[in-house]
């Protein structure tokens, strides 16, 4: 919705129910609910800025399976708050930084669920750009996880090059450190 000519607010829900006919053991639920507000000036827009918070939560079916072909046994809640913000540096080279604050919830026990709180944070710093064919990528992250008191830093590089309109192909790479403590 947008509130003035630079400023609007957004939203998103999506909600689904999952019942079973073997009872409500088997059933599932995922609720995901987005509120933020985004300054997106008209006259001058060098600077973005989107500030916004999430509620996640979810109760997967027990037939619903995961990446190794596992059940997706664990029950999950989080509250997610973020602030991004993009500033054009000129007009091929922008600067964007994010950060992210999460507490996440998991519980093992469909039936009695006890849930146990997992805070998160992190952080990103990226410059892209590009001219004349090529789009060029720079960012560096944090991740710190304090419940299990472990930090992982990373950065990444890459550059692209424009195939097509809507193509590009590129090479990257990734200097992600191992968790530290």
């Amino acid at each position: 919705m947008q509130l003035t000519p630079d400023w609007r607010l957004i939203g998103k829900l999506d909600h689904s129910v999952s019942d079973s006919s073997l009872g409500e053991f088997y059933a599932g639920g995922y609720t995901e609910a987005v509120v933020g507000y985004a300054y997106r000036p008209v006259r001058n827009d060098r600077l973005n800025a989107l500030v916004k918070y999430t509620y996640f939560y979810n109760v997967p079916t027990t037939g619903q399976v995961g990446l190794q072909n596992t059940a997706a046994e664990f029950l999950q809640k989080s509250h997610i708050a973020a602030l991004d913000v993009n500033y054009d540096l000129t007009a091929n080279w922008s600067l964007e930084a994010s950060t992210r604050i999460a507490m996440g919830q998991e519980s093992l026990d469909r039936v009695n669920p006890s849930f146990s709180t997992t805070p998160r944070s992190s952080r990103c710093c990226a410059w892209t750009g590009g001219s004349q064919g090529m789009d060029g990528l720079a960012e560096v992250r944090t991740l710190n996880l304090p419940d299990i008191n472990q930090r992982r830093r990373g950065a990444l590089a890459a550059i692209y090059r424009h195939i097509s309109k809507n193509l590009k192909a590129g090479v990257g790479y990734n200097f992600t450190t191992s968790p530290t403590t």
